[in-house]
């Protein structure tokens, strides 16, 4: 029997997503209606859903790049609430033993100080509970960034990766295109939300 998908949500923080946020990207607030379709979805039809989320601290690396954004304890860090479903867990940014059956959560929250959530020690043990070769929803912000180290590692280790083209931003158009092709020549699927939540079969 062919198992559930897991739905894959990349950094839909204050920080990024609303026009105050402190590392706003433009037009990923109007990204809210369908990720909250995805996400009560995910809970009607019990989908794990993991959650990456930048969890900064001051001197991180990162702002050597862009200015200081998702520190931890900020109301910038946290999810939308269009994202966050009840039942979580959080994986810390540090080697850590994880718990024997974490599709008990809704939602595992994967915390990340770079721009590459793989760079948590913690995933590759994660991948290997949630069992190889899944199939992965993939969706957020920012999609020439974040999500695109994401889909690369998950795409490098076997996943089948469906990204939902209207549940995706990003800073720059052109990078964010070449994002999406790189994903369709690994073999990856672009889909939509109503492809995702209707059953509806990718173009």
């Amino acid at each position: 029997m062919k198992q559930a998908p897991i739905f894959w949500d990349v950094d839909t923080q204050v920080d990024f997503m609303h026009p105050g946020g402190k590392l706003y990207v433009p037009g990923a607030e109007k990204l809210a209606p369908n990720l909250r379709r995805l996400t009560e979805w995910a809970a009607q039809q019990r989908i794990l859903v993991v959650a990456s989320m930048d969890a900064h601290r001051e001197g991180d690396d990162e702002f050597q790049e862009y200015p200081p954004h998702c520190l931890v304890g900020t109301p910038g860090q946290q999810k939308i609430p269009e994202t966050v479903l009840p039942r979580q867990y959080v994986i810390p940014n540090r080697r850590a033993e994880l718990p024997p059956k974490l599709a008990d959560f809704q939602q595992v929250i994967v915390e990340k100080q770079r721009f590459d959530v793989f760079t948590n020690p913690n995933l590759d043990a994660l991948l290997a509970q949630l069992g190889a070769g899944r199939e992965i929803v993939l969706y957020g912000v920012v999609t020439e960034i974040c999500v695109h180290h994401a889909a690369r590692g998950l795409l490098e280790r076997g996943f089948q990766v469906r990204l939902v083209r209207d549940a995706t931003h990003h800073l720059d158009e052109t990078k964010g295109r070449a994002t999406l092709a790189l994903v369709e020549e690994r073999g990856g699927q672009m889909v939509t939300t109503d492809q995702v939540v209707g059953g509806q079969k990718p173009e």
